[in-house]
């Protein structure tokens, strides 16, 4: 099965002292976010993006994502096909 969207995984630290609930709240409401979850580990959050062009997934990390009260390091990752 070939995607016909783009897409990424972006993990997500949360700065101590921030609850990732209040973080991933934020984000859940964002454009291009499909989905948002708390995991465990070494990062609080992956958040699913779709996008159609490159610069739109760099705005969305640096311009709006990184920008965040409570954001830390972010990690991305490009999807490159899902096979389910």
């Amino acid at each position: 099965m070939i995607m016909t969207a783009m897409g990424a995984l972006i993990f997500v630290s949360v700065i101590e002292g921030t609850s990732p609930v209040t973080v991933a709240r934020t984000l859940v409401d964002k454009e291009g976010v499909e989905e948002v979850m708390l995991i465990s580990g070494e990062w609080d959050l992956v958040v699913r993006f779709a996008y159609d062009r490159m610069d739109e997934l760099s705005d969305f990390v640096v311009s709006q994502l990184r920008k965040i009260n409570g954001v830390g390091k972010t990690d991305t990752t490009i999807i490159l096909d899902k096979l389910k």
